[in-house]
């Protein structure tokens, strides 16, 4: 009888626990969470890399066509700091601070668990815990990967690039990238462009959409001609981010640490329609995995 009744015990527990990671109906709506912190950087036309700061930020990312409502995010280390996350184009974003110095950063937003809040048009997820953490390969905060520019083979200046032929973009591997042991994904690799007028003219993909996406094993990426017009300015962004990627509910959520470096290149030739306005900067609002589009 003692048996028996261990049996049936062990029955329940292991249904409430299969219970409690069975998928949740804003699955449906999410396609990912992220939780990380970032360094931001400028790369100059002659090579130089400058700092524009350090960041904490955190997303939810939906589905296309599906939609995000509003939500929070709260540091289960302090409960006192609470997040709010609104919608930044199709992502919702919480953000945290922005600072020069890494170790405030760190202070302000210490390393450890954190929990999603936050509704969707299917329902609600009380409580996503995910937990960041610093790489060993990181020091306090990721390095800056210097952006080279090449046309058919052979590197070109920014200011040089010819719209008529693919640019290819190759970067530095960031340190300490790979694939580490529980996550469910690779560590990342996204690269934007974007032109000034804002319009997204580059995106190398997003995982869990179901197409192609960049990973660490990859160092360069190239933005087609037929996205590039005469006389203009764009931005291109490469971003590297380590991926502790925990599925809960059926919802990926990615814990990382990031660096971006922003590349201002020009085209050739004349405008044939409106030409650049004096600020250029039309992609001055990242995201964590990646920069809003």
């Amino acid at each position: 009888m003692r048996k028996i009744k261990a049996s049936l015990l062990l029955t329940v527990l292991t249904l409430s626990a299969c219970g409690d990671l069975a998928k949740s109906p804003v699955a449906d709506d999410v396609l990912f969470v992220v939780l990380g912190k970032m360094s931001l950087y400028d790369q100059s036309a002659s090579g130089e890399i400058s700092l524009r700061n350090h960041h904490f930020v955190a997303e939810i990312m939906p589905r296309e066509g599906r939609k995000i409502l509003g939500g929070t995010l709260t540091s289960t280390g302090d409960p006192s700091v609470i997040l709010e996350f609104k919608p930044e184009g199709n992502p919702f974003l919480a953000h945290g601070a922005r600072v020069m110095d890494p170790s405030e950063l760190h202070r302000l937003h210490p390393d450890g668990e954190y929990v999603f809040s936050y509704q969707t048009q299917s329902g609600s997820m009380d409580t996503q815990p995910l937990t960041l953490a610093k790489r060993d390969a990181i020091g306090q905060m990721p390095a800056a990967a210097a952006v080279t520019l090449s046309q058919d083979g052979s590197t070109v200046l920014p200011h040089r690039v010819d719209h008529r032929l693919d640019l290819t973009l190759s970067w530095e591997p960031m340190a300490g990238n790979t694939r580490v042991a529980g996550s469910d994904l690779d560590d990342l690799i996204f690269v934007l462009g974007f032109d000034c007028f804002g319009n997204n003219i580059a995106h190398s993909g997003r995982p869990y959409q179901g197409g192609p996406y960049l990973t660490y094993k990859n160092q360069q990426y190239d933005i087609s001609a037929g996205s590039l017009k005469p006389g203009l300015t764009y931005t291109a962004i490469v971003e590297q981010a380590t991926s502790d990627t925990v599925i809960f509910k059926g919802v990926p959520g990615i814990a990382t640490y990031a660096t971006l470096t922003f590349v201002e290149f020009q085209t050739t030739g004349e405008a044939t329609g409106e030409t650049c306005p004096i600020d250029v900067n039309a992609s001055s609002s990242a995201s964590i995995v990646e920069p809003s589009a």
